[in-house]
């Protein structure tokens, strides 16, 4: 019997192996998407509800200066050309970003929740040695104990893709990357398989995934474990499945909602309205044309052209699932804004900026004051919209003090306008870049599923 036993031992230890050796390549793959107020989401990651504006808001300063120009004297005439691989900064994205794409390296023993961000090309996470592995509470992951981990060649196609990168001694690819009001992030860009969850609670191996493992960062590796960089420049996760994906959100302030999810590939949904997709050659960012936005069915007046892409710094809109609000043209804000202030002209109002960020509040309730307030709808080529209700629209701040989730900058030239995940919500947003096409259903999100 002994002997008998310690096969058995022997087949239990060996069959996640045998698993993940024979599972094949997924031509598509839908995973959940972990809200960070969830019970799902680490509790070092955590933070109160309260303090989603005050995170939002630096997040913002973040997420514009690899767009705005103005910020570092850049792109303007005559002066110098602005980078193009310039990333937001890491703890902004990691406060501001409402879901997080959790999946295992290797094995189920190092759990990862990356921030999902459609503004970055390279996916990665902290690896052993690093900068602060010390300090970690979660397990970081140490390619030297791993059978399938491979470093990318400095002669293959993902390294000439991979900005800043330089070959090792030993021929192997290194990256750095550059954030904005941080340290660069550097390491190796390596191959391994990622293990993630699915919607229906199963488990699906992706073998020789391309990421960033980082060794040299200055951010807390329980605090920014990685992103998920869904760009449509190589190597992004997305572009490693042909390009294509899909990810549906419902009411961002229902923590406990589990139907949020991503989609990959032939699991990709394309359903609803189509308006065409613009990406941006130099940074593979996602931009749409605008027709305009409405208030209760009345055309907002704004100027000619306000929304036209001109080039890779100004016009156009950008959807961005790293943000969690949605940020105008100055000019474009304080027109909006004054429409807003005229339906409910009964509060009190005033123009709140933090960070350098400028949004409008109002005295009051949101619950009770923002009752049968319009619906307010962007509105693109080809008859596909976005609709906010009031709900989406405003954010409680303070015990008496509520404020639109719409903002600007406090720069008087600041012309971005920036889609944020709290004007998509309620939505399946798919985007098919080979096609040119972006897809807006409104849909429940639990029923993708049936």
């Amino acid at each position: 019997m002994a002997p008998a036993k310690h096969f058995l031992f022997f087949l239990i230890c060996l069959f996640p192996f045998l698993v993940s050796v024979t599972m094949t390549i997924p031509k598509g793959i839908t995973m959940k998407l972990i809200h960070r107020h969830s019970i799902h989401f680490s509790s070092s990651n955590s933070q109160p509800n309260n303090m989603s504006l005050d995170l939002s808001s630096q997040a913002f300063g973040g997420s514009m200066s690899h767009l705005d120009g103005t910020i570092s004297g850049c792109g303007a005439p005559e002066a110098r050309p602005c980078p193009k691989d310039i990333q937001a900064s890491l703890w902004s994205k990691a406060h501001s970003s409402v879901f997080f794409v959790e999946f295992y390296i290797k094995d189920s023993s190092h759990r990862v929740l990356a921030v999902m961000d459609t503004g970055s090309r390279l996916t990665w996470v902290h690896c052993i040695p690093c900068t602060r592995c010390h300090e970690a509470d979660s397990q970081i992951f140490d390619p030297s104990t791993s059978s399938t981990y491979q470093n990318v060649s400095c002669r293959s196609f993902y390294c000439e893709e991979t900005m800043h990168h330089k070959c090792s001694e030993l021929g192997n690819c290194e990256y750095t990357m550059f954030y904005t009001g941080a340290a660069p992030s550097s390491g190796s860009l390596s191959m391994e398989s990622f293990i993630f969850g699915t919607s229906d609670d199963g488990l699906v191996t992706v073998p020789d995934v391309v990421f960033g493992c980082s060794h040299q960062s200055h951010e807390h590796p329980d605090l920014v474990m990685g992103v998920v960089g869904l760009s449509a420049k190589m190597p992004s996760f997305a572009t490693q499945f042909g390009g294509k994906f899909s990810y549906c959100v419902g009411n961002i302030k229902d923590h406990a909602y589990e139907y949020n999810q991503l989609s990959f590939g032939d699991a990709a949904i394309f359903n609803g309205d189509v308006t065409p997709l613009v990406v941006d050659p130099s940074n593979g960012f996602y931009f749409l044309d605008l027709e305009g936005i409405s208030l209760g069915g009345t055309m907002v007046n704004l100027p000619t052209g306000t929304f036209r892409k001109r080039d890779s710094w100004h016009g156009g809109v950008m959807i961005d699932s790293g943000s969690e609000d949605t940020y105008l043209p100055v000019e474009v804000y304080y027109i909006l804004a004054e429409d807003v202030r005229k339906t409910v002209s009964q509060l009190r109002s005033q123009f709140r900026g933090r960070y350098g960020i400028r949004r409008l509040c109002f005295e009051g309730n949101m619950s009770t004051d923002t009752e049968g307030f319009p619906i307010l709808r962007f509105h693109f080529p080809g008859g596909a919209e976005l609709a906010m209700e009031a709900e989406s629209l405003f954010i409680q701040t303070e015990t008496a003090l509520f404020c639109m989730t719409l903002a600007t900058k406090s720069e008087p030239l600041f012309q971005h306008f920036i889609l944020g995940i709290n004007a998509q919500q309620y939505n399946n947003i798919g985007i098919d870049p080979s096609a040119k096409k972006l897809y807006i259903q409104r849909i429940e999100c639990d029923l993708l599923l049936h």
